[in-house]
């Protein structure tokens, strides 16, 4: 790899900065993180390199005390010292070039080696340093550094300020890429003159004009350097320089068109320069996703993939689409997460999908790799929570949630490795939804709880720092303590046919194991995500929810059931009606001794499917009645209500009463939120 090692001090908002590099590295993070300043560090230190362009916008945002920026790149240049040390060999003829030339060149090439030699490990680091009021310092020579930008060159694509119509800099590279030596030059010069000052030929006359009107005007033509001759020939060659797509000028195509085309030309004509010269170039891109269609990100993304080892490329992006492509694509890449904090750029090197799940990159979606672009997320287990959580009058009531991306992963293991930052180490903030039932079951037959392995492994290691001394709350250690005693000994009654249980040393069980799992951003609910909408105090609700569903005559078996039953059954009754499940994790599938008689009024009052849409009727049905609002409620009404902000508090209130669960999750992602 020919770049090795950023550093970055006190550049805009970089405080500090001390990353490795790979041969693809790919920054990822919200507007405004800082991944633009990245690249404009390097590309800062590149315009400094060799001339003098210093500006004061570069220093810390934000401590006007602060007055130094420091940035160093760490160059490998094993490579070009075998080629240097082979093309010194006294048996060497340079291609039969001019002694003078051949003579260069040894110096060129005795230069890098003796650069190369400072260094055990053939790695040099180039340090630009800038104090206010003075004039850059570096710790290599202005000769030396000519030598490191010509060997390492840079190429900065931002295609946001990208005009892709006009391709003259490309020109630059091929010319680059085809320069010659000063004996070539002098022999193909010759050769056109001798074809363009035949004096059969018009155009020898012609020249013959122009020349005159020079002389005459006692001025001259200066000679091009050795790279604008190249590209003049090879215009030349061409006969024109106007590159055109399928015989059509650029203006006819979309700008996402030739973008795409634009950036594959330019990798191409660098990968080759990279190949035919002494050179190992640098690429930065930011943000080459915009104006392009998927189809054409694909496209992009087999460029980008596609170029030799020679390159080091860095990659802006808010492209999920382009992030899957390359680290699912390529084992050489570092995926890095720029976040914002304290007003201070923070850069995060990911974990690749070999270090932990070597299977899950076979899964990758976009969106999953959407929850490495995300504020915080949520991860849930299925339909119906997604479902809840993008009710538009819940998300109005807790505008939070706006904030919170929402994905169906905790059920789907390979799933929630490619997302979970836990793994991945993206340092998105995150919260995982979980019905009781994934990390505790209950035998009936002998009347005791286990704790499921997922969430509580016997060995005692991770998944959750079980006994880790780095533990900020050491209580977590006596608590996971308590709940193991409390599996063991605890034997809980429990009422047929829906397995309800009253029991307060249940209930005490429940809350330790939520308590526990909460510590590592597990939150657990007391039954499932149904139980959270019913529970004792939603359960009039609830039932007037399932009349106006009903048949009349079904009704009436219902509730003539339904008046017979204990408070305690009747909500496990609800909970099992809605798709949920008892007090002891028993769904309708599940019970067992059900008379004929309940088994007809479980078919014809449940509610349907999980996907039938009931949820979000539901959370509609009771904010309507809440507000008493009737016809005209609807979601522009419910935002004008909630403008009053004693009718938002005293609706939060009631929301609280009701859904406590719920309101309790909400409490905590708006925490986050709030932090970030």
């Amino acid at each position: 790899m020919p770049l090795t090692r950023l550093m970055i001090k006190n550049f805009k908002s970089i405080k500090h900065c001390d990353i490795s590099l790979s041969e693809l590295n790919v920054l990822i993070g919200e507007n405004g993180t800082g991944k633009t300043n990245l690249l404009d560090a390097i590309d800062y230190f590149y315009r400094n390199l060799t001339n003098s362009d210093i500006s004061l916008d570069v220093f810390d945002e934000n401590n006007r005390f602060s007055n130094e920026v420091r940035i160093a790149l760490t160059y490998d240049l094993s490579e070009f010292v075998k080629i240097s040390k082979s093309n010194t060999e006294d048996s060497l003829d340079f291609n039969q070039e001019e002694p003078t030339e051949q003579s260069r060149y040894n110096g060129y090439y005795k230069e890098i080696i003796s650069i190369a030699s400072k260094s055990p490990n053939k790695k040099v680091c180039v340090e630009l340093v800038q104090i206010k009021g003075r004039a850059i310092r570096w710790n290599y020579s202005y000769e030396e550094r000519f030598i490191f930008k010509s060997l390492f060159p840079v190429f900065y694509i931002d295609t946001r300020n990208l005009d892709v119509t006009e391709w003259e800099h490309i020109w630059d590279i091929l010319g680059d890429l085809a320069k010659v030596s000063n004996s070539e030059r002098k022999n193909i010069a010759e050769k056109i003159n001798g074809v363009l000052l035949d004096r059969s030929h018009e155009t020898s006359k012609k020249l013959k004009i122009i020349s005159d009107i020079f002389e005459k005007a006692n001025v001259n033509v200066k000679p091009a350097m050795a790279k604008d001759f190249a590209t003049l020939l090879a215009k030349t060659y061409f006969s024109g320089h106007n590159i055109q797509q399928k015989g059509r000028h650029l203006n006819y195509y979309s700008t996402g068109t030739n973008s795409v085309k634009y950036i594959e030309l330019l990798l191409q004509s660098i990968d080759a320069l990279s190949r035919i010269k002494m050179k190992e170039p640098l690429v930065l891109f930011d943000e080459p996703e915009i104006s392009l269609h998927t189809s054409y990100l694909d496209e992009l993304s087999e460029a980008i993939i596609g170029v030799n080892s020679k390159l080091s490329i860095l990659v802006s992006t808010h492209s999920s689409r382009l992030t899957k492509n390359l680290i699912t694509s390529s084992d050489r890449i570092n995926l890095y997460n720029v976040k914002l904090i304290d007003k201070y750029s923070s850069i995060y090197r990911m974990k690749k999908f070999p270090l932990y799940s070597p299977t899950s990159k076979y899964r990758v979606a976009d969106d999953h790799i959407n929850a490495y672009f995300s504020k915080v997320n949520l991860f849930v287990e299925g339909e119906t929570e997604l479902e809840l959580f993008s009710n538009p009058y819940l998300r109005i009531l807790f505008p939070q949630l706006k904030r919170v991306d929402v994905f169906k992963a905790v059920s789907d293991k390979p799933v929630l490795n490619i997302m979970s930052p836990k793994l991945t180490n993206s340092q998105v903030p995150y919260i995982c939804l979980i019905d009781v039932d994934k990390a505790i079951s209950y035998d009936k037959n002998k009347k005791r709880f286990a704790l499921k392995r997922e969430y509580f492994p016997k060995n005692k290691n991770e998944r959750f720092r079980y006994r880790n001394k780095h533990e900020h709350e050491p209580y977590l250690y006596f608590q996971r303590k308590r709940i193991d005693a409390m599996q063991n000994k605890l034997h809980v009654h429990y009422s047929l046919p829906f397995l309800s249980c009253s029991d307060p040393n249940y209930h005490a069980f429940i809350s330790a194991v939520q308590q526990y799992l909460l510590a590592y951003n597990i939150f657990c609910l007391s039954t499932t995500i149904e139980g959270a909408l019913i529970n004792d105090v939603t359960m009039g609700f609830a039932f007037e929810f399932l009349k106006k569903r009903s048949q009349q005559d079904d009704f009436e078996k219902f509730n003539l059931y339904w008046d017979g039953l204990s408070k305690n059954k009747k909500i496990n009754f609800l909970r099992i009606l809605f798709n949920g499940k008892s007090d002891l994790l028993k769904s309708e599938k599940n019970l067992k001794s059900v008379d004929d008689n309940l088994k007809n009024i479980l078919d014809k009052i449940g509610i349907g499917d999980k996907t039938s849409g009931w949820v979000s009727n539901y959370l509609d049905c009771f904010f309507q009645a809440v507000t008493q609002m009737g016809d005209s409620f609807s979601e522009k009404n419910f935002a004008r209500y909630l403008e009053d902000e004693s009718r938002k508090k005293k609706l939060l209130e009631v929301f609280e009463k009701n859904f406590f669960e719920l309101y309790s999750l909400m409490e905590i992602l708006c925490d986050i939120i709030n932090k970030e």
